[in-house]
């Protein structure tokens, strides 16, 4: 085992900090999925209600090379869940189907999304721990 690193030629003082983009229009692609501990895509929040995390990036973009990854929240529709939270869950899955292209109307291999690109509307909020965050505001469909 080696009990050094040599970080002299990789040129740490050249990093920027992510920055959350300014509001508005970008293309998204997705770079990942958060997943549970025991590794699935779609995990149980602390009420025990399922839902997944995509990871996005922004790309095709000047600011993309320093801009801040993106969490997603999709709540998974389930049956403990009132007409309209059911509704809403349903809605926004459509959403985020329809704006990276991906058919819904079969089982979905989560790891054939990576890389799928699409275009949403960005806002930015502050987070207490992370400081600026970008959000979705809302998902576009393809043209």
């Amino acid at each position: 085992m080696d009990s050094f690193l040599d970080l002299t030629e990789e040129k740490l003082d050249d990093a920027k900090e992510p920055t959350a983009v300014e509001e508005g229009e970008y293309t998204l692609r997705i770079a990942d999925w958060r997943t549970s501990k025991d590794n699935n895509v779609v995990a149980l929040d602390k009420n025990d209600q399922p839902y997944m995390m995509p990871i996005l990036e922004v790309i095709e973009c000047e600011e993309a090379e320093h801009a801040k990854t993106i969490s997603h929240f999709l709540r998974i529709p389930n049956s403990e869940m009132n007409a309209k939270d059911q509704n809403n869950a349903k809605w926004n899955l459509k959403a985020f189907c329809e704006c990276f292209g991906i058919d819904y109307t079969q089982r979905i291999d989560f790891e054939e999304c990576l890389g799928l690109t699409g275009d949403a509307l960005l806002f930015v909020a502050e987070d207490t721990g992370y400081g600026e965050q970008n959000k979705v505001r809302k998902f576009l469909t393809p043209r």
